[in-house]
């Protein structure tokens, strides 16, 4: 049988109290939470990059993109227990040639970090890539979208780019291994358990070619 969770609303005030105070106590409870829970399938990944999509401004090329599937239940269980969580996105444009080989044009690596304060019920999200203060959302689903859909990344300035030339853009993501601060280092067994790295998704396009990029 599974661990029982308690009602979030009756015990956020007691746990946040036992983590301020008492931060061992407070990781041996949560780890012992963790041992009474099902463990995942060892290996299990079905994290995946989807829907690629390049737009252009006057100037820059953007990349739109969303990761699948990132999320377990377990994760979600940790999450909501006190366990941050970051994702580590990658994304590379080559120029392509007739030979084999490609030339990187450019390439981008950011972060999004998912924390939840169980006192005011609130998830919070940081997105490296832009210069913004955290994001505040009160339900999980909203912080979720926040973590894994990609918007607006600016590429490379088209000035760098050929008409008529064929590119690839390739994009993969991880769960990072900074997830877990000091005073969560005794679950690393676990957190082991909910990494995820993708695989390169990738899609190509001519540049100035007609249906290849859209304008944003």
């Amino acid at each position: 049988m599974g661990a029982r969770f308690f009602p979030r609303e009756n015990n956020c005030l007691m746990k946040t109290l036992i983590e301020k105070h008492y931060p061992g106590i407070y990781c041996l409870i949560l780890l012992a939470v963790l041992l009474l829970s099902p463990l995942p399938a060892i290996g299990k990944n079905d994290a995946r990059i989807s829907e690629i999509v390049p737009m252009n401004s006057d100037h820059e090329l953007f990349l739109y993109f969303s990761l699948q599937d990132a999320f377990t239940d377990e994760m979600i269980k940790g999450i909501e227990n006190g366990v941050p969580v970051t994702f580590s996105f990658f994304a590379e444009l080559y120029r392509v040639y007739d030979s084999d080989v490609d030339r990187k044009i450019a390439s981008q690596a950011f972060d999004h970090t998912l924390s939840y304060d169980p006192l005011k019920q609130e998830y919070y999200v940081q997105m490296e890539e832009r210069s913004v203060e955290n994001l505040t959302f009160t339900n999980f689903s909203e912080a979720r979208a926040s973590m894994t859909e990609i918007n607006d990344l600016p590429l490379v300035d088209l000035s760098r780019l050929e008409t008529g030339g064929r590119y690839v853009v390739k994009v993969k993501a991880k769960l990072a291994k900074k997830d877990l601060p000091m005073n969560f280092q005794s679950i690393i067994p676990f957190w082991q358990l909910w990494k995820f790295e993708t695989n390169w998704h990738s899609m190509s396009f001519i540049y100035g070619n007609s249906g290849s990029t859209s304008k944003r």
